[in-house]
C-alpha cells in the first residue's frame, strides 16, 4: 500500500532548520551500522544477569529453603517464572507503543527506548487529551529514577576490592570499614558514568568483553565442581553424599516469608532480561531479532546458573551454611568464596582474595551494562516534562569520542551521524546512586547496607515493577475498545497467555508474602538482616505513591503559576532494513512549551486556537518564556514581536503534518 502525504512525512530525518533551541530538541537514533546488534543484545543480558547474584545470594536461598532439594528447586522456579517475565517484556516491548498519524486508520508499531515507562503509558492513560499519560508516568518515574540502580552492588564491589586486596579478613569477626567500602563504591560508580559519557560505542564493546569475561568464569566454576567430583583436588569426599543423597528435602524451614524471600531472590539473580527493551531504538531490527536472541540468553544464564548451583555443591558440604537448630544462625561466607576454599584448602588467603577479585570483576561489569540502559530511560522519563531542567537532561549530547572522530575524518560527518550520549540523565544516574548510598550510610556495617539495598531494589524494581506490567498486559488483553490492541500486537508468544498469568501470580503471591515476617534462624530474620522484616516491603509497596505525590506537586506548581506544560514528542521513522513491513524510529522532536490562558482584553487573533491543536478543551496562549529557559531570560521571536510569530502559521502546519500519538482512542 503506498505511503500517504502524513506517512512520508514522518519518513526520514527532521528538517532542524526551524528548531527552537529554546523549548525544542532532536534526539537521533543511532545510524544503522552503529546500532546494537544481535550478539551485543545477547551481552547486555548476560552482563547484567551474571553480577553478584549468582556469587552473594545462593547461600541464603540454601539457609532460607534449609535444603538443597528446595534450594535447587527455588533456582528452577525462579528460572521458569523469569523466562515468563521475559515473554511478557517481549509482547509489550514490540507492541507498545503503536502510533497512528493524525489522519490514519491502522496504527504501526515503532520500537521506542524506555521499556516499563512506554508499557504502562500505554497500559493505564489518564484519560486527558491534553497530558494523556503524564499521572502514570508520574508514578514510573520517580520510583525508576530513585530506585533503578545497583547501589547495593556498588557496595558489594567495595567490598571485594578490600578483600581481594587485604584491606578486610572475612575470617576475623571485625566489621569492615564502612568509609573505605564507601569510597570505593563512589569512585567506581563514578569511574563507570564517566567511561560511559566519554564513548557509546566503546561502552557497548566492553560490555561484550565483560559478557565473554564472566561466562567464562562460570563455566570455569562449573568444570572446576566436576572435577573435583570426579577425584581432582583430593576428591570431595563426602560431600556428594551428604548434600545429594542424605536428607535431600529435610528441612527446618517450614516458614513461608523464607522460602518466599528466597525466591525472590533467584529472581533478583535472573533479573537483567529487561536491559535490551530500555534501549529499543538503538537496536537493529528488534522485531527480527529481540523474540529469538533475548530468549537465547535466557536460557544460556539459567543453565549457567543452575549448573554453577549443583557445582558448588559439588564441593561445600550444606552443613558449612546451613544451622544445627532451628533458630541458630546461618553461615555468612557465600558459597562462592567456600567453593574455592574446598578446592585449595592449603591455599585459603590465596582462594579467598582470588575468590573477592573474581566477584569484583563480575560487578563492575554488572556497574557497567546497568548505567548504560538506565540513563536511557530517564532520558526518556525526562522527555515528558516532569524533572527540572528536564529539556537538558532529555537532550543527547556529542560524545568527546565522536567529536574527535569527526575532527580527524577525512570526509564530512553530519552532525547527526556524530556519536551521542544522554550525558546529564548519566549524571542524573550518578546522583541517586549516590544517594542511596548515603541513605544507608549510617548502618555501620556495610555489609548490611548491601543486603538492604538489594533487598530493596528486589522488591521494587523486580517484583513490584513485574506485577504492575503483568497485570497491565493481562487488563489490556482483556480490554475491549475500537483499536483492537490483541489483533495488532506485532508479537504473540506462543503460549499466550499463559506467561502473563504465571509471571502476574508470582510477582503477586511475593508481594503480599514479603509482609509475613520470617522465623529466628531464617537468613531474612531481623537478628541476621538488621533490619525489621517489614521495612522493606513497606517502602517497595509505597513506589508508586512517591509519583502520584510528586504529579500532585505538578499540578499545584501549575495552578500556582497560572501556566501549564504543553509536551509533544514527533518521532521520525524509516523501514525496517532487516525485516519487511516492520519501521524503525530514526529521531524525535521534543518540544517542552509552557502556556497560559487568555487575559482580557487580549485580541481574537491571539487567543483563537490553531486548527492543529489537539485535545485542547480552552484556548491556550504561549508564554513568552518557554519550558527550558525560565530561569535563562532567553527570548523567541514571538517575544520580540509582542507575542505575535510572523512563521507561526507555517510552524504549526509543520506540526500538523508531523505529530503522531502513542495511543488511541476509543
Amino acid at each position: 500500500m503506498p505511503l500517504n502525504a502524513n506517512e512520508e512525512a514522518l519518513l526520514g530525518e527532521p528538517s532542524t532548520t526551524s528548531l527552537e533551541h529554546d523549548h525544542q530538541r532532536v534526539d537521533h537514533a543511532p545510524r544503522e551500522r552503529n546500532k546494537i546488534g544481535k550478539w551485543s543484545l545477547i551481552a547486555l543480558i548476560l552482563n547484567r544477569t551474571i553480577g553478584s547474584g549468582i556469587f552473594l545470594t545462593p547461600h541464603r536461598v540454601l539457609a532460607g529453603t534449609g535444603c538443597v532439594g528446595g534450594a535447587l528447586f527455588l533456582w528452577t522456579l525462579g528460572a521458569l517464572i523469569s523466562l515468563c517475565g521475559l515473554y511478557v517484556w517481549l509482547e509489550c516491548g514490540l507492541s507498545m507503543p503503536q502510533r497512528r498519524v493524525q489522519g490514519e486508520t491502522e496504527p504501526r508499531g515503532v520500537p521506542r527506548s524506555g521499556g516499563e515507562k512506554n508499557f504502562l503509558e500505554f497500559m493505564f492513560p489518564n484519560g486527558n487529551a491534553r497530558l494523556p499519560h503524564i499521572r502514570t508516568t508520574c508514578s514510573f518515574a520517580i520510583m525508576f529514577i530513585l530506585m533503578y540502580n545497583l547501589s547495593g552492588n556498588a557496595l558489594s564491589f567495595g567490598l571485594q576490592v578490600m578483600t581481594a586486596s587485604g584491606r578486610y579478613d572475612r575470617d576475623t569477626d571485625d566489621t569492615p570499614d564502612r568509609a573505605t567500602a564507601i569510597a570505593i563504591a563512589i569512585a567506581a560508580l563514578s569511574l563507570v558514568v564517566l567511561l560511559h559519557t566519554f564513548s557509546r560505542k566503546g561502552g557497548i564493546m566492553l560490555n561484550n568483553v565483560f559478557a565473554i569475561i564472566k561466562v567464562a568464569l562460570l563455566v570455569a566454576i562449573i568444570i572446576l565442581g566436576i572435577v573435583k567430583a570426579g577425584g581432582g583436588f583430593g576428591g570431595p569426599g563426602d560431600v556428594i553424599r551428604n548434600n545429594f543423597t542424605k536428607d535431600v528435602w529435610k528441612t527446618q524451614r517450614s516458614d513461608v516469608a523464607s522460602w518466599s524471600d528466597s525466591l525472590m531472590l533467584c529472581m533478583y539473580a535472573f533479573s537483567g532480561f529487561e536491559q535490551p527493551f530500555y534501549v529499543l531504538a538503538e537496536t537493529k531490527s528488534p522485531r527480527k531479532y529481540f523474540p529469538r536472541y533475548t530468549v537465547l540468553a535466557m536460557l544460556i544464564s539459567m543453565a549457567l546458573f543452575l549448573l554453577v548451583n549443583i557445582s558448588y555443591l559439588l564441593v561445600v558440604d550444606k552443613s558449612q551454611v546451613l544451622p544445627r537448630t532451628a533458630n541458630g544462625s546461618p553461615s555468612n561466607q557465600d558459597l562462592a568464596t567456600l567453593f574455592f576454599d574446598g578446592l585449595f584448602a592449603d591455599e585459603h588467603e590465596k582462594a579467598t582474595k582470588a575468590m573477592a577479585a573474581i566477584i569484583a570483576i563480575s560487578i563492575f561489569g554488572n556497574l557497567w551494562v546497568m548505567t548504560f540502559t538506565a540513563a536511557r530511560v530517564k532520558q526518556e522519563i525526562a522527555k515528558e516534562g516532569i524533572l527540572p531542567w528536564s529539556l537538558y537532561i532529555a537532550s543527547a549530547y556529542r560524545t568527546p569520542y565522536g567529536l574527535m572522530k569527526s575532527m580527524i575524518s577525512r570526509s564530512k560527518i553530519l552532525d547527526e551521524e556524530v556519536e551521542q550520549a544522554p550525558t546529564l540523565a548519566y549524571g542524573l544516574h550518578w546522583l541517586t546512586s549516590v544517594l542511596l548510598i548515603a541513605v544507608t550510610a549510617p548502618i555501620t556495617d556495610p555489609r548490611r547496607s548491601y543486603s538492604a539495598l538489594v533487598s530493596l531494589y528486589t522488591y521494587t524494581i523486580v517484583t513490584v515493577l513485574g506485577c504492575w506490567v503483568s497485570f497491565g498486559l493481562l487488563l489490556t488483553k482483556a480490554r475491549k475498545s475500537n483499536w483492537h490492541w490483541q489483533q495488532r500486537r506485532r508479537y504473540r508468544p506462543w503460549l499466550s497467555p499463559v506467561h502473563a498469568i504465571v509471571y502476574f501470580a508470582a510477582t503477586a503471591f511475593m508481594l503480599v508474602a514479603a509482609f509475613i515476617p520470617p522465623q529466628r534462624g531464617s537468613p531474612f530474620h531481623e537478628s541476621v538482616s538488621g533490619l525489621p522484616w517489614y521495612i522493606v516491603p513497606l517502602i517497595g509497596i509505597t513506589g508508586p505513591l512517591w509519583g502520584l505525590a510528586y504529579y500532585w506537586g505538578l499540578l499545584l506548581y501549575q495552578w500556582r503559576i497560572g501556566r501549564q506544560l504543553v509536551v509533544r514528542r514527533e518521532a521520525y521513522w524509516a523501514p525496517d532494513p532487516d525485516f519487511t513491513h516492520e519501521y524503525v524510529q530514526l529521531a524525535e522532536i521534543v518540544d517542552h512549551t509552557w502556556q497560559i490562558k487568555p487575559r482580557d482584553g487580549m485580541c481574537d487573533e491571539f487567543v483563537q486556537p490553531e486548527a492543529g491543536t489537539v485535545g485542547m478543551k480552552e484556548p491556550l496562549v504561549t508564554e513568552h518564556r518557554r519550558a527550558a529557559n525560565i530561569e535563562d531570560g532567553l527570548t523567541t521571536e514571538a517575544d520580540r514581536n509582542g507575542g505575535w510569530d510572523p512563521n507561526r502559521n507555517q510552524r504549526n502546519q509543520e506540526r500538523r503534518i508531523r505529530r503522531a500519538s502513542d495511543g488511541f482512542d476509543d
